[in-house]
């Protein structure tokens, strides 16, 4: 923390906590405090607002912050419980002369659920709790017992439903009353703010941080970047009975979708509607793209009037929702004036299913989707002489904006967990692409949360890591490989240090599966990609990705001066390296992908040579033939065999091979093409990636605006496909560091078939600009090299231009 805090947390009177001295997190939180939302407010005088007023504030689970009336914050970050950390604003802005008043929502999921997992509560903490100071400049004005509070009994309290692990949200609007935000609100039934102190065996009563269970509350992330509103444009008009029963928002959007009948009226808001009472309308909103955020909801209806709404990426044929689709539901209940619902979690999609139920006369505004992502400043840009590259690199860009909010996830659609292993994508296209560095380095260090035998959690601060039962082992070598990315673009030292000790931890859990130097049998759901790649027996894939793993220690122990570490992680390595030309197969001049009882089996992938040339496994003698086969696309098939059927497929194992394994090579999915482009770049081939980059062109009719999860398609948005949105500034433009943390940048631009292209790269020290046409022009903040297939030149700091030879 920057300074002490003077903040005391805060609750309401009940808990939901039992009783002292028992421990079981099932049964300590009552019923009635899961899902529970509690308001805060503080009302206090000002002679004259301050210009600036820093704020920190966080609440365990939710919180959603306003300065008189003005919304200023959302938070905080998902994060493990005992590293919460705290979020800072400047509310100077919306302070005046006179009164003012600060307000908090405050939610507590009691469960876990994919954005959130439980503390171990205390016999005090636990259970919720909110902590915030204003610094203003007659001292703090802090949480404490002047606060006052109010159990919001307006929302019923909800559980996690799916595999996609949201909580539904159901607010009757009759039972809050709109004007509670001002300043002037009537505080009647409000109660005096209950302070917590921290009590636990060992304890010191404390009730300021640091206390158990959550640490010493470092800062997070970084504020969002501002909201964008999404209004819709259009939506459809079907009318079905009401369905019977009440299963909850989102059920009840699909069973009276279901019963719809045909489009009654295509529309364009508002839209005004006479409700009866032996009919709803289902409404089809389409905002022609995909978005993601809180969906805000504006009604002018009779009281009692109910919106239910569902986000979904697609509707089938006959314009419904699919079965599969996971549910996340919202329902409003109308007030009868001042109506209006924002959702508190974020949603994702192209569409929203919305059904009014009622009678009477009803309004709908557009219903908009507030975008709350994390910043892109300015600045940064590729473009080139290919109108498709550059459209590809663009869907690149939106697909990781949408995927990185307080962490970066999967798809801001399906699921919004923060998986480990995907992140390695989107983490390498913002240090690319985005001048703001924050998230690309907070994620690494929110994934740093390893189980007890030291792997890591496929997906962290969720329901996954708290139940710890489904692991993916190779998601933690990527997550090594986004710590090497932290090492060479930011060359933060104390940040790599940081995270040293969790890497060396997964590699020697690795290293106990090793026999004769490969890793045979490693246990769990060995992924690897969504492609038919075999990840049982002695996995040449896995292999490839541990070799790169043990080289990135090697080299990050190394620069730390950690010889120690260094000389271990080398020595594994040189062993796997002896033992991996078992894999070679010469007739075909590529790994094959696994060994079966010993022997190789036929197979043969995009996924074992590539792993094996970044993994640095590969002998120069076998480097030429290498880079023939990655590059030979006409004999590649795609196939997925656990794709839709995971886990259970997996768990019967893979069926037989429905291709020519002695002819034909399973390509790479997306997601694994980031290790495929890193190997023919190792290789010399550079000037090859951008022409590889124009298979995404497939990807356009199977998403909407963004990148799908694979070439058959899958949910419409993930970050993890967005490669040539980092390749086309690293590869084609040709930027990179030469040392840790761009001490000297490097300028190796490979056009390949391009006849121009031009960019800025951010760096720790500023915009480098690239300009590449039959020159090469370079402005840099650093000294940089300039690498012309392969002649280097260094350059100071500065402006420089020279002719291009060769270098394509």
């Amino acid at each position: 923390m920057s300074r002490a805090w003077a903040a005391q947390w805060i609750w309401c009177h009940d808990s939901g906590i039992d009783k002292l001295g028992e421990f079981s997190t099932d049964t300590r939180i009552a019923a009635g405090a899961h899902d529970r939302r509690v308001l805060f407010r503080r009302v206090f005088d000002l002679p004259a607002p301050p210009v600036t007023a820093p704020l920190r504030i966080t609440a365990d689970s939710r919180y959603v912050l306003w300065v008189n009336g003005r919304e200023l914050a959302r938070g905080p970050a998902r994060s493990h419980p005992a590293r919460l950390p705290y979020d800072t604003v400047d509310a100077g802005p919306a302070l005046v002369a006179g009164r003012n008043v600060l307000c908090c929502l405050v939610r507590f999921y009691g469960e876990p659920n994919a954005r959130w997992m439980p503390a171990g509560p205390t016999f005090s903490h636990g259970a919720g709790g909110l902590l915030t100071e204003l610094a203003l400049p007659d001292g703090p004005l802090a949480t404490d017992r002047a606060w006052r509070y109010r159990i919001a009994d307006a929302w019923t309290p909800q559980r996690p439903e799916g595999v996609g692990g949201s909580v539904p949200e159901v607010l009757d609007g009759r039972r809050l009353d709109p004007d509670w935000l001002a300043v002037d609100a009537d505080e009647t039934g409000w109660r005096p703010a209950r302070v917590i102190t921290a009590l636990h065996i060992g304890g010191t009563a404390r009730t300021t941080p640091p206390t158990d269970p959550y640490g010493p509350l470092p800062p997070g992330p970084g504020p969002a970047a501002p909201a964008v509103p999404r209004p819709a444009p259009r939506a459809r008009l079907r009318l079905a009975p009401p369905p019977a029963g009440d299963p909850g928002p989102a059920r009840y959007v699909a069973a009276a979708d279901a019963q719809a009948g045909p489009v009654r009226a295509e529309l364009t808001f508002p839209v005004e509607l006479e409700l009866t009472a032996d009919a709803v309308a289902v409404l089809t909103v389409d905002w022609g793209q995909v978005v993601a955020g809180t969906l805000d909801l504006r009604l002018h209806a009779p009281a009692g009037t109910r919106a239910d709404a569902r986000m979904c990426e697609e509707l089938d044929a006959d314009g419904r929702i699919p079965a599969q689709h996971h549910p996340h539901g919202v329902r409003y209940v109308a007030r009868g004036h001042a109506d209006r619902f924002e959702s508190a979690d974020p949603a994702g999609g192209r569409y929203a299913m919305l059904v009014l139920t009622g009678a009477g006369r009803v309004r709908l505004d557009a219903p908009v989707v507030r975008e709350r992502l994390r910043p892109r400043p300015p600045g940064a840009y590729f473009t080139c002489s290919d109108e498709l590259l550059d459209r590809i690199h663009r869907t690149g860009l939106r697909t990781v904006d949408l995927s990185a909010q307080d962490a970066y996830l999967d798809c801001p659609t399906r699921e919004q967990r923060a998986w480990v292993g995907d992140s390695v994508v989107h983490q390498s296209v913002d240090l690319l692409t985005n001048p703001d560095w924050g998230l690309a380095r907070w994620h690494p260090r929110l994934c740093a949360s390893p189980r007890p035998d030291g792997l890591l959690p496929m997906a962290v601060a969720c329901d996954y890591e708290h139940r710890g039962d489904t692991y993916i082992p190779d998601w933690s070598l990527h997550w090594i490989r986004s710590v090497h990315n932290l090492y060479r673009w930011t060359g933060d030292r104390d940040l790599v240090a940081e995270l040293l000790p969790v890497a060396e931890r997964v590699l020697r859990w690795f290293a106990d599966f090793a026999r004769g130097g490969l890793l045979h049998d490693v246990t769990g759901w060995v992924l690897l990609d969504w492609a038919s790649v075999q990840g049982s027996g002695a996995s040449a894939t896995l292999n490839g990705l541990w070799g790169r793993a043990l080289r990135d220690v090697a080299e990050m122990s190394a620069w730390l001066g950690d010889q120690g570490r260094a000389r271990w992680a080398a020595a594994r390595h040189a062993e796997l390296a002896a033992a991996y030309p078992v894999f070679w197969d010469q007739r075909r001049g590529a790994y094959r992908d696994w060994l079966r009882d010993g022997v190789p089996a036929p197979q043969v992938s995009d996924h074992a040579t590539a792993a094996a040339v970044v993994g640095g496994l590969v002998p120069a003698a076998l480097r030429p033939a290498a880079l023939r086969f990655l590059l030979r696309r006409a004999d590649r098939v795609c196939r997925a065999w656990s794709f839709r059927t995971m886990p259970l497929r997996a768990a019967m194992g893979p069926p037989p091979p429905d291709w020519d394994v002695a002819r034909e090579v399973v390509e790479a999915q997306p997601f694994f093409r980031y290790v495929v482009h890193d190997a023919v770049a190792e290789l010399g081939a550079a000037g090859q990636v951008a022409a590889l980059c124009r298979d995404w062109a497939r990807l356009f009719d199977l998403g909407d605006g963004t990148w799908p999860e694979t070439w058959l398609g899958g949910s419409h948005c993930h970050g993890w496909s967005a490669t040539p949105s980092r390749d086309l500034p690293l590869y084609t433009l040709g930027v990179s560091p030469d040392l840790p943390g761009f001490a000297r940048a490097r300028i190796a631009p490979r056009l390949g078939d391009l006849a121009w292209a031009r960019g800025a790269v951010p760096t720790p020290h500023g915009l480098i600009e690239v300009a590449v046409t039959d020159r090469v022009e370079v402005t840099s903040p650093v000294p940089f090299v300039l690498d012309l297939d392969g002649r280097r030149e260094s350059r100071p700091a500065g402006s420089f231009s020279t002719a291009l030879v060769g270098a394509r």
